[in-house]
């Protein structure tokens, strides 16, 4: 958005910068005992258990080394069971730490830069806009939704067909852990209001 975080040029015509800030990069260790940690630890719990039944019983077996490389299948099932419980705090925080956030008089900007790749998401002002407010120390100013899409296969063993189930569920989208969350809810809540006012 401003020249330093190299999105210049993207403004449109009349847009107006209100507000810039960044979300507090730090940890959140509440998050460990969030339902994805302790579904995660679950998970990763089987996976270990899964690993050492297959070691168990791999070591008993004489196929020219199968059996070793079995219980290496489980592995990736480890990891994954891992990010949720501990991992994905600190990728959360990695995330926010090269985030940056714009408030404009016509739009809600989120640019993100990782891994060598940027990406900006706008979120235009409407006169339906359901602005919230978590009064926190940080703060977050929530003030969209986004629908997120799950597949999931499942498998008829009488038929031996496949299927997929596909469902959505609602994100919410906002300026997360910002110091001066109450003036930049202050802020969307005015423009809501003067977009209600002049509809």
């Amino acid at each position: 958005m401003s020249g330093q975080d190299g999105w210049e040029h993207i403004l449109n015509d009349g847009e107006e910068i209100l507000w810039q800030g960044r979300p507090d990069a730090a940890v959140v260790w509440s998050d460990l005992f969030g339902l994805q940690s302790i579904f995660g630890l679950f998970f990763a719990g089987f996976a270990a258990f899964w690993i050492k039944m297959a070691s168990f019983i791999g070591s008993g077996i004489d196929d020219g080394g199968i059996g070793d490389i079995f219980p290496l299948f489980g592995i990736p099932f480890l990891l994954v069971g891992l990010y949720m419980v501990i991992g994905h705090v600190f990728f959360d925080a990695y995330q926010r730490g090269r985030t940056h956030y714009t408030l404009t008089n016509q739009n809600a900007y989120i640019a993100t830069q990782m891994f060598g790749r940027r990406k900006l998401e706008n979120y235009p002002h409407k006169a339906d806009t359901t602005v919230e407010l978590e009064d926190n120390t940080p703060g977050t100013v929530w003030f969209a939704t986004k629908l997120v899409r799950h597949v999931r296969n499942r498998s008829d063993n009488g038929n031996h067909m496949s299927s997929q189930r596909v469902t959505y569920s609602e994100k919410p989208i906002g300026f997360c852990r910002i110091e001066d969350a109450r003036k930049v809810y202050g802020m969307l809540r005015k423009i809501v209001a003067d977009l209600k006012q002049s509809a």
